[in-house]
């Protein structure tokens, strides 16, 4: 088997190590490892490995790049079926390859704490760190966590706790239903860059975008997978007199980019098209409503900068992400777009109904604060501690029984 590993330095001269399970199946695993890349800094080692992909499903290798393909042809009903029905039987009959896989990137890199940040995995995942007595971090960036509890009943681990969003039915619900206990169940909102939570200067963003400082900003945004439904409301909406700027982000797609430079918009709206960009948060800080699809990245994004969001309802979604316009309704943050004939009244609501913007603007107050990016480093700190593999819960222990137990 060959190992591939992403290592954060050339030397180990860092005094920890984090071992980082991730995927290459949308872009939120990748996100939020980058995310704790930055949040921990210096103090760690990161290493990152693809177990999933190390699998090889059916021979098939980079099984997860397949899984992206089907997501970015529209496969949505394929997807939904083989997720619910066929991946639960593949994993349960691979749980001591897995266990092997895993089992043996710890022995490699001897880390101080296993980091997930997957679904499917996590009970063999948590069985190769228990045997090797490294403590477990389970990460989630979903809000339905049905695909990241599998097998999670049979949990051996004393070491182990899971960070979730939101105190979900699909969320905290489901781990107690596996016997999950209250106290190893943290939450603090879902994986979060540092840039969403920073304060920002609306009128340079505007300034060095080229965006006319009194337009109203529509940022439409439809993930990796949604190339031709961006292109849909981008021509739909470009075409109507908002008297609005339009930013459009296309990602890596680059035939979604060149067509969206060479679409006809109304003459009194302006629009920016922009392929992969690290300035998602700048572009939601001057934007007046968002409409995108219902992944929870975005939308925790979007949650954080107080950008109201109206989403695309108009098709099949991913079962598993659903509840996220649950959420977004519940707040009162957003609406659903379900037939096309709704985007003109929608959007003439949120940009010029003074009434509904003030309406918005207080329903974000009963939003709850992201916590990852100002929690999550003193979880990974006190678990990673030599102290957690003994089963002590607090650092701040008698030095003389400290002493007495590592000795």
């Amino acid at each position: 088997m060959t190992l591939v590993a992403e290592d954060s330095s050339s030397s180990f001269k860092q005094q920890k190590k984090l071992l980082i399970l991730s995927s290459t199946g949308g872009g939120g695993h990748a996100a939020a490892a980058a995310t704790i890349r930055r949040v921990v800094g210096d103090e760690y080692a990161i290493h990152i490995i693809h177990p999933i992909d190390q699998l090889r499903i059916w021979s098939v290798p980079y099984a997860e790049r397949i899984y992206n393909q089907m997501l970015q042809s529209g496969w949505t009903r394929s997807m939904n079926f083989i997720v619910r029905h066929i991946a639960p039987h593949l994993f349960n009959t691979r749980e001591e390859k897995l266990e092997h896989i895993i089992g043996t990137a710890i022995e490699a890199f001897d880390p101080d704490l296993v980091v997930s940040l997957i679904p499917f995995v996590n009970y063999p995942a948590t069985e190769a760190a228990r045997v090797h007595n490294v403590p477990y971090l389970l990460i989630t960036t979903d809000n339905n966590l049905r695909n990241w509890v599998h097998g999670l009943e049979k949990l051996k681990h004393p070491q182990f706790k899971v960070t979730i969003g939101n105190d979900l039915p699909t969320s905290r619900d489901l781990l107690l239903e596996k016997n999950i206990p209250e106290e190893s169940i943290l939450t603090i909102g879902l994986p979060l860059r540092p840039e969403f939570i920073e304060v920002k200067d609306n009128a340079k963003i505007k300034q060095e975008l080229g965006i006319e400082p009194n337009k109203p900003v529509i940022l439409l945004m439809m993930g990796g997978a949604g190339g031709n439904k961006a292109f849909e409301y981008a021509k739909k909406v470009g075409r109507m007199d908002f008297s609005a700027h339009l930013v459009v982000v296309a990602g890596r797609n680059q035939k979604l980019f060149d067509d969206l430079n060479r679409l006809k918009i109304h003459y009194n709206n302006t629009m920016s098209v922009f392929g992969y960009t690290d300035r998602v948060a700048d572009l939601m800080a001057v934007a007046d409503v968002i409409i995108t699809k219902p992944g929870p990245g975005t939308i925790n994004e979007a949650l954080a900068m107080q950008l109201p969001m109206l989403i695309d309802n108009t098709e099949r979604s991913l079962f598993w992400e659903r509840v996220n316009v649950d959420v977004v309704l519940n707040y009162g943050v957003g609406e659903r777009i379900r037939h096309p004939d709704q985007i003109r009244g929608l959007l003439s609501s949120y940009l010029e109904d003074v009434g509904v913007q003030k309406a918005l603007k207080a329903a974000f107050t009963s939003v709850p604060p992201n916590r990852f990016n100002g929690t999550i480093k003193g979880i990974i700190d006190e678990m990673a501690s030599p102290l957690s593999r003994y089963g002590f819960k607090s650092t701040t222990l008698d030095q003389s029984r400290v002493a007495e137990v590592l000795d």
